[in-house]
């Protein structure tokens, strides 16, 4: 069966197409408009379930366009009822960001039995640690490092912004740019490095997994082995609907 989930965070917007567990494609808007619903199910005319997870305001015409598949799970706040594939050692689960439950079912789902670490580089950089016996953690909540920079730039007088793509050399930091940009994209890393270090020691055989539109920023430069997934909300939410599909 061919199922259509959308997560809407708070930068973008991003798509998937299943069919089964297999991913046949992904999209990413800046905004997602309704031509974009309509080329989507024109492309893939045997989708007959979706799910939207959303952090933010869900467009006016997305849940109506939705509602004309078979099975349709609008998921804008807290869900008791909606069967996860983690359970959830978090104190109050309704604050808990969907996404993050997203991220934990496919980690859940990708490495039963195992302790893992996945880092997700979105707006925010969000910890989240699921245990080998699928129990959600929690984990810290950090800035991004867009968020960051224009921390940086909003609240003096006379730093500049700058554009986390345009890369620095960082092994000479002698400008104002390069102060900003060793500072937003070099500190993440440590800090990264402190969390990995951190939770080693309380799982000496833990995976670290990576995914978010900020990942490729790291993934060669931390000194230990890692495992990069794009798509990883879309994957866990994949998974929340085969879970909660039609009786």
């Amino acid at each position: 069966m061919q199922k259509l989930v959308i997560d809407i965070g708070n930068t973008v917007t991003k798509l998937g197409v299943f069919d089964g567990k297999e991913l046949l494609c992904s999209r990413w808007y800046e905004t997602i408009a309704p031509q974009d619903m309509e080329k989507i199910v024109e492309k893939y005319p045997s989708i007959e379930a979706a799910i939207v997870c959303t952090v933010a305001r869900e467009p006016v015409f997305l849940a109506k366009s939705l509602s004309c598949f078979s099975h349709f799970i609008d998921w804008q706040s807290y869900r008791p009822d909606l069967k996860i594939p983690v359970k959830l050692r978090y104190e109050h689960p309704q604050t808990l960001g969907r996404d993050r439950i997203a991220v934990a079912s496919a980690v859940a789902s990708l490495y039963p039995g195992e302790n893992v670490l996945c880092i997700v580089f979105g707006s925010c950089v969000t910890y989240n640690v699921v245990d080998s016996d699928a129990c959600f953690l929690g984990g810290a909540i950090s800035p991004g490092l867009n968020m960051r920079l224009r921390a940086m730039h909003r609240f003096t007088e006379a730093l500049p912004l700058v554009d986390i793509r345009q890369a620095r050399d960082t092994d000479c930091i002698n400008n104002t740019q390069t102060a900003l940009y060793s500072g937003a994209l070099d500190g993440l890393r440590y800090e990264v490095d402190g969390y990995v270090e951190r939770y080693r020691k309380r799982f000496p055989e833990l995976r670290v997994v990576l995914t978010g539109g900020n990942a490729g920023y790291f993934e060669k430069s931390l000194n230990y082995q890692i495992f990069a997934h794009q798509n990883l909300v879309l994957r866990g939410l994949n998974e929340i609907l085969d879970l909660n599909g039609k009786e």
